[in-house]
């Protein structure tokens, strides 16, 4: 029963913080925020006045988390948008429940076969359960490397070719790393890493020959020696050969952007950021290094939509989605907020190819869609992937146990949890149905704690 206590909590609160949603009206549940989320009101402005009378109703949710935790219980209640943003392990356990319209319904009745083979197909691949397109992408990225050429100048190294391979990054590191006045702690550092590098782990995995879960994804199998490999190559980086400091959150990017680390692991999106600071160097950007293969684990959400009683409206949302996917469209998105294009021809339109020109090495960092691999789609993802980097890689990373059995401690946790993460537990069932009735006398309303105004 304790287990269940904190998502009882979480479902009362989401479902407190729900809003109606009207029933004649495209609702989109977001999280696009700053200059992301001013750009995707433009564009649906831009929508809304090419196609009159066809309103959207764009609503952040401030947070992935504040946007989980409304979607599952949006859905309990029955109360949920046309259309959100979803990570695919969300998807999952909406399809479920069967509260999912897939969009490959409306593709159907295109008759356009040729509609989807401009789209990247890791895109297809991780929006599709059984061959059928589900979701759609939406605000994808994979990871890059950004580096300060100045400073492989400096250290004779040359700043047009980042290392290719894992031995040539930790060689570069090893000049990259400064400690001029000899107290032991260097004044430059070849990189830095943060904490939370679930990320970072799951690309090295893969590019050490390994997966994160077993064909038929009923297990993950990271603990494998592919896996713990690639983790012993981050501890090392601290530990062994000294190139390289732990951070927290988004602290590696400030200090790379001061000069003090020379070569960041991180999002290609990073860039919409990176490209607001007053840079004091030249900075390239370039694909991952590689082990035994390429590879890249592609992130970021897509758009679902819900079912919904009425037909015309769930045709309108197909209408806004499908119009957000055209390559002029695509490609807009991706120039203004550097999350990637979803199609390939939109690769070549004109303000794509000028950011391409103002940032050298993007072009290349985005190939890696050619050999990037879908983020895990299973259930349990939903909780599995904070066990990883909570249980697996975190004592490794800080020294308190090997990778080996770190990761040994999170594969079990995380199996041990298959076949239940699929369900909700009874207690959570009744519980919802006691929320519900008492919401719909107002009850829940006078429990609640005034909020504070916000801005």
């Amino acid at each position: 029963m304790k287990k269940y206590i904190i998502p009882i909590l979480l479902l009362i609160l989401a479902l407190g913080g729900c809003q109606s949603q009207s029933h004649d009206q495209v609702v989109l549940w977001h999280v696009m925020g700053g200059p992301l989320g001013k750009t995707l009101d433009s564009m649906v402005a831009d929508f809304t006045r090419a196609n009159p009378g066809k309103k959207i109703d764009p609503i952040s949710m401030g947070s992935y988390t504040a946007l989980s935790q409304k979607l599952m219980a949006s859905v309990a209640a029955g109360n949920e948008p046309l259309l959100a943003q979803s990570y695919e392990a969300w998807t999952s356990q909406l399809l479920e429940k069967d509260a999912v319209k897939p969009f490959g319904d409306y593709i159907a009745e295109m008759g356009d076969t040729s509609y989807l083979s401009d789209f990247f197909p890791v895109m297809l691949a991780e929006c599709s359960r059984n061959g059928k397109l589900t979701s759609m992408p939406f605000n994808k990225s994979v990871p890059v490397y950004y580096y300060n050429k100045d400073l492989f100048a400096k250290a004779g190294l040359d700043p047009e070719k980042f290392p290719a391979t894992w031995d040539q990054f930790i060689a570069a590191a090893k000049k990259l790393t400064l400690d001029t006045n000899n107290d032991g702690t260097p004044e430059q550092w070849g990189t830095a890493f943060p904490t939370g590098a679930a990320w970072m782990f799951q690309c090295l995995v893969l590019q050490n020959g390994g997966e994160i879960f077993s064909p038929d994804g009923k297990k993950v199998v990271f603990d494998s020696p592919e896996g713990i490999e690639a983790l012993q190559y981050l501890v090392d980086l601290i530990y062994k050969h000294k190139v390289a400091f732990l951070t927290t959150g988004f602290e590696h990017q400030n200090d790379f952007l001061s000069g003090r680390v020379a070569m960041i692991q991180s999002s290609s999106a990073s860039l919409a950021y990176m490209a607001l600071q007053n840079i004091p160097f030249n900075m390239g950007i370039a694909p991952l290094p590689m082990k035994k293969r390429r590879a890249v684990v592609l992130s970021g959400t897509n758009i679902i939509m819900f079912r919904k009683p009425q037909e015309e409206l769930m045709a309108r949302g197909w209408e806004l989605v499908r119009w957000m996917m055209e390559p002029k469209n695509t490609a807009r998105w991706s120039a203004e907020t550097s999350y990637l294009p979803v199609r390939r021809s939109a690769l070549n339109e004109k303000s794509l190819k000028e950011k391409f020109a103002r940032y050298p090495g993007l072009e290349s960092a985005y190939q890696q869609l050619n050999y990037a691999h879908p983020e895990p789609n299973e259930v349990v993802w939903n909780i599995g992937r904070s066990i990883m980097d909570e249980d697996g890689l975190q004592p490794a990373l800080k020294g308190f146990k090997t990778p080996a059995e770190a990761l040994h401690k999170a594969t079990k946790k995380i199996n041990q949890q298959q076949g239940v993460e699929g369900g909700t537990p009874w207690v959570m069932l009744i519980v919802l149905v006691v929320i519900l009735a008492l919401s719909s006398l107002g009850l829940v309303w006078k429990l609640r704690k005034p909020r504070m105004p916000v801005g």
